[in-house]
């Protein structure tokens, strides 16, 4: 059983989106592209004239990662869009060569089978249809070589175009098809439903060369899609850019304006620029396309968190993934996306969220734990380390000091302890002095001790904006002067101190970023624990340093 009582890890592995994942689409900027290119279809649907060309232009523009292909296949399972478009999903990235024949070639290919397949059982509907017909019947039973012998035999025209449907049998007489088809279709449609139905379309592409009859051809499946169909024609070009042919295939699609058609075109921001610079004509068309969608904001945290939980939610049958789930695998997600920039896109989040499943579901662990993840990064992502952690802490015990560090009272609590442990552990236990400072200043220090001159040295955690002011105010006037020799100001904010007035006093700030704050606390519970190695004494000395410990 895998984490909240799920039946099946809801994330997947692969380094490119699975159509059969795409489904499911959580963000923001993501649910607001969906309504963009919902409102392109609404319109265009609205306004179809088969007299008329109408050609919609959407460009949809982001880093990798950023979830654009996840977009273009989720839009192939959305009602909306799938009933009432036939849709050709092209990744520009598997065209090789990119000829202009090969691109046509891959627009066939990547039509989904269920479309080609309706439309060709719409055709063979109108055939068995003409056989009420009956001159167009004797056509069809001509095409069929359905004679009198065959009726001796028993055999029934139906059974043959039955043996043509399941693809058993082919047709050799293009010339009575055209016939039965009469004026509905133009030449070209015809010779279309003629290699449809035999099953033979992709090998009668690869033969045509000329740029003019490829937009033709597009323009005639275009037109069968209506006619047969009801449906208007999407075509998707993932990871376009300006290699081979590719531009000057798509600049010819959007001069000879497709009948009732969508274009979808998505790019990186850095293939955007090199077609501005490599093809300015087409450039401006892309730039005057009907909807410029920008993926921009989608590696933020807010957008990636919503992501993630959308594939939980999608895929809790239980209600096993609660609200307080959801918050409290939020906060895992925002301390893996703040500490490691690796994390900060949606697919690189998925995948160590595929991982942290795994092993979560191995253990039968209730939920998505630190030791699911800190296993997942030490497995599948070695090297990776915490930024600017001294002490090595673990994923899982930095994911533990970070989420119990809400409160800063508790916060500064545990780095007093953390200074004090430290600076026995370093320096020993001899060296800490009393806190024999004034009433009026005793509250401003944490930790007295000497160093290796015989300097008395105070040390204060100034991590409540309060007591730092109250510091600020003691070293202004020389309030606590006399007491001491050196003062060390550990706080998350130091530019606040003046430290520059001449008051006979050696004042330092050291700015306190979260790694250091975690690395003491982590070495200060290993310490009280008495789990400290040789290596960690050396790593303790480093921090002590990093701190200004004198």
């Amino acid at each position: 059983m895998y984490p909240y009582g799920l039946k099946h890890n809801p994330y997947h592995s692969s380094p490119t989106p699975r159509f059969s994942d795409s489904a499911i689409l959580g963000g923001e900027r993501h649910k607001e592209a969906k309504s963009a290119i919902l409102s392109c279809m609404h319109d265009l649907c609205s306004k179809i004239a088969l007299s008329e060309k109408d050609l919609r232009v959407v460009t949809i523009i982001q880093d990798v990662g950023s979830g654009k292909t996840h977009l273009a296949l989720h839009m192939q399972t959305v009602e909306e869009m799938s009933a009432k478009s036939v849709i050709s999903y092209v990744d520009f990235s598997q065209v090789s060569p990119r000829s202009k024949n090969v691109i046509l070639s891959s627009i066939l290919n990547g039509f989904r089978e269920g479309d080609l397949e309706a439309l060709r059982t719409t055709l063979i509907g109108l055939m068995m249809a003409s056989l009420h017909d009956r001159e167009k019947a004797k056509l069809v039973k001509k095409i069929f070589k359905h004679g009198l012998l065959a009726e001796i035999k028993g055999e029934s025209i139906d059974d043959k175009i039955g043996l043509l449907l399941q693809k058993r049998i082919k047709i050799r007489d293009e010339d009575t098809l055209s016939e039965i088809l009469g004026r509905n279709f133009t030449e070209l449609e015809k010779q279309f439903i003629y290699y449809t139905l035999n099953d033979e379309v992709k090998n009668w592409v690869s033969s045509i060369e000329s740029l003019s009859d490829m937009l033709e051809l597009l323009t005639s499946i275009i037109s069968l899609n209506q006619k047969l169909l009801d449906k208007v024609t999407v075509f998707e070009f993932d990871e376009f850019d300006s290699e081979g042919e590719s531009m000057e295939f798509i600049k010819a699609i959007i001069n000879f304006v497709l009948p009732s058609s969508m274009i979808l075109l998505i790019m990186t921001p850095a293939s955007y620029d090199e077609i501005r610079k490599r093809n300015t004509s087409l450039y401006d068309r892309l730039e005057k396309a009907n909807y410029k969608i920008d993926l921009a904001g989608s590696n933020t945290f807010s957008e990636i968190n919503d992501i993630v939980l959308e594939y939980m939610r999608t895929s809790d049958a239980t209600g096993e993934f609660t609200l307080e789930s959801e918050y409290d695998l939020s906060s895992k997600i925002k301390i893996i996306y703040d500490e490691f920039p690796d994390f900060r896109n949606v697919r690189s989040m998925i995948n160590i969220l595929y991982h942290a499943t795994e092993l979560a579901g191995k253990r039968d662990a209730g939920s998505i734990d630190e030791q699911a993840l800190d296993e997942t990064i030490k497995t599948a992502f070695p090297g990776l380390r915490i930024k600017g952690s001294i002490m090595s802490v673990p994923v899982s015990d930095f994911m533990k000091i970070r989420r119990m560090s809400n409160n800063l009272q508790e916060l500064e609590d545990r780095v007093k302890n953390a200074v004090r442990d430290l600076v026995q552990c370093t320096e020993g236990e001899s060296s800490l002095s009393p806190l024999d400072l004034s009433e009026d200043t005793s509250e401003l220090f944490d930790v007295l001790y000497r160093d290796s001159q015989g300097d008395k040295v105070a040390v204060s955690v100034a991590l409540d904006k309060e007591k730092s002011c109250k510091i600020n105010q003691g070293i202004t006037r020389s309030q606590f002067s006399g007491h001491v020799n050196k003062v060390l100001i550990l706080s998350d904010r130091p530019n606040q101190f003046d430290a520059q007035k001449e008051i006979g006093l050696q004042v330092r700030n050291v700015n306190m970023d979260g790694s250091k704050l975690i690395d003491l606390i982590y070495f200060s519970s290993k310490y009280r624990d008495s789990q400290i190695s040789d290596d960690d004494l050396k790593r303790a000395s480093m921090l002590a340093r990093s701190i200004e410990l004198p």
